[in-house]
Order: structure tokens, then C-alpha cells, then sequence
């Protein structure tokens, strides 16, 4: 599955914003939530950055592709760690007593040989409602992700990680990072139809996993030679100008406005309030002071 990150023109009111309040709005987010396990903390964060991604007017066809990749990831993250922790989950102070829904046999590790055997996978309140928090912790934070390449102008990443504080040669790199992706994903495209010109028929690969990557080597082969020869092309254009040996200069020149200003302000201020609660709640426990420590289950859902 190829996503292709890019740059949508449109005036709107996440467009407008200056691209380092983005990028700063991400890490802010981001540390926000990875503080709590918190069920109702993270779900309002989930709706909040849906109101910010919706102020976007990004349309389903132009991302569905990212969108498809998200969820897959976040779903088999999720399903993943529950499997490998065998249902078990952090126990917070609220979760003294598990209350369990179901159990079933499942392969699991063991301390003695052969180390793998039959052990109990555990399905239970607290399991559920961890994985509801981890799918909207991921979905959330990665369609504040997906915003910076689909509403920022190209021209505009590298001064905008420049102007967040990161040297001209890291903010460079980033800046073409974000440029390669769909260039490659463009050369695929090209090869594709091309190869499919020629007989290639990509639904119909059979065999081994082996055989498969071995008949795929027409389509992946090109694609990967081209990559690495522009690469080269683009080394070379920036030693012939010198890149690296002073100080660089940016064409392009940034400015924030006041809404730029309230969303940074009121972001710093809420990851400072949380990060205060995460330190208070290890010490006390009153329910304020310790609520991001605890997973927030509703009374009618674990009496």
C-alpha cells in the first residue's frame, strides 16, 4: 500500500496558519497524549483534533490512501500489543480489580522450555477500553501528522524546521524527504503502467513468497535504480553549490499571525497542565491530581 503525501492548495483555515505552528502543534499534541491512558482525556483530544483537521477541507479522495494506511497500522499496533501482553494492560489505580469478559486459550511465552505453549488470553473491560484509547491516541496523532504535508507548501518546509530551530542541513534533509515521497511514488506510478504495458499483471502473482519478490523484480528494480540515480543528481547539485560551508539563506520568509499565537499559547499551556498532573499524581492521590493515571472506565461498564 503506497500513500502519497501531497501538498493540497486550498484556502482554508488550517492553510493559512504559519507551517511552524503545525509542526509545533504536533510535538505539543503528541507529548500531551502519550502522559495519560485516560480514556476521556485522549477522546477529547480526538475530537478536538477533528475539528481542527476538519477545518482543513481535505476531501476523502484526495487522502483515503493515507487514511487506509492509518488505520491499518493503528488496528494492528493495537491488536499486536494486546496479543503480545496477553490481554494485560498497566495497572492504574482504578484498575485494582479486572473485570473480565471472557478467557480463552492463546500461544503465549513461558519461562521453561520450549518457552512457547498454550496460555490464557485474558478479554476483559480494561482491556477493551485500552485498545479504544491507543486506536484514538494513534488516529489522533496522526491526522495532525498528515496535515503538515497536505496543507504546507513544499517551498515552505524547509525554512518552516529552520525557523523551529533544527540546522539548515537537518532542515534540508526534511525538506527533501517530503519532496522524494511523492516523486517515487510518481516514478511507481510510471513504471507500473508501463510494465503492465508490456504483460505485467500485478493481481496475478503466484508462488512462494521467494517467487513472488523474484517475478515482482521488473516493477521494484527501476523504481529503486531511478531513486538512487536522482539522489546522486541532487548530491551532486549541492556540492557544486557549495551547500554546508556557511551560513544558508531561505528565499521563502515566514510570518505568524495572533491566531497563530493563541493556538501555540493555549497547546504550551494544556501540555504544561498535564505534565503537572503526570508529576502531582505519582505523589498524591486525590482523583484530580491522579486522574491522567487512571484509565477513566465509566461505573455502568466495570460496577
Amino acid at each position: 500500500m503506497l500513500a502519497n503525501f501531497s501538498y493540497i492548495e486550498r484556502d482554508s483555515f488550517v492553510h493559512r496558519l504559519d507551517p511552524r505552528t503545525k509542526i509545533i502543534l504536533l510535538f505539543v499534541y503528541s507529548f500531551t497524549v502519550l502522559q495519560t491512558s485516560n480514556v476521556w482525556i485522549v477522546a477529547i483530544g480526538f475530537l478536538l483534533v477533528m475539528v481542527y483537521y476538519a477545518l482543513a477541507h481535505l476531501h476523502w479522495r484526495e487522502t483515503k490512501q493515507t487514511w487506509r494506511l492509518i488505520f491499518t497500522i493503528s488496528i494492528g499496533l493495537a491488536l499486536v500489543n494486546y496479543i503480545l501482553s496477553r490481554g494485560n494492560i498497566l495497572q492504574g489505580v482504578d484498575v485494582n480489580h479486572i473485570h473480565v469478559l471472557i478467557t480463552f486459550p492463546f500461544v503465549g511465552f513461558q519461562t521453561q522450555p520450549p518457552y512457547i505453549g498454550i496460555a490464557p488470553l485474558t478479554l476483559s473491560t480494561e482491556s477493551l477500553v485500552f485498545l479504544l484509547t491507543q486506536l484514538l491516541r494513534n488516529v489522533s496523532i496522526a491526522a495532525i501528522a498528515i496535515l503538515i504535508p497536505f496543507t504546507i507548501d513544499p517551498g515552505q518546509l524547509g525554512v518552516a524546521f529552520k525557523g523551529i530551530g533544527l540546522p539548515d542541513k537537518f532542515a534540508y534533509a526534511i525538506d527533501l524527504s517530503f519532496r522524494f515521497l511523492p516523486t517515487v511514488f510518481r516514478d511507481f506510478e510510471t513504471t507500473l503502467a508501463a510494465q503492465q504495458a508490456r504483460g505485467f499483471e500485478l493481481d496475478k502473482l503466484r508462488g512462494g513468497l521467494i517467487k513472488k519478490i523474484i517475478r515482482i523484480t521488473p516493477l521494484i528494480l527501476p523504481v529503486v535504480i531511478g531513486s538512487i540515480l536522482g539522489s546522486d543528481d541532487i548530491i551532486n547539485a549541492m556540492e557544486l553549490r557549495c551547500f554546508g560551508v556557511g551560513k544558508r539563506t531561505w528565499l521563502a520568509e515566514l510570518h505568524m499571525f495572533r491566531c497563530d499565537y493563541l493556538l501555540l499559547v493555549w497547546g504550551i499551556l494544556v501540555l504544561l497542565a498535564v505534565t503537572l498532573l503526570n508529576i502531582l499524581g505519582n505523589y498524591y492521590s486525590l482523583s484530580l491530581l491522579h486522574m491522567i493515571h487512571t484509565q477513566g472506565i465509566p461505573p455502568f461498564l466495570a460496577p
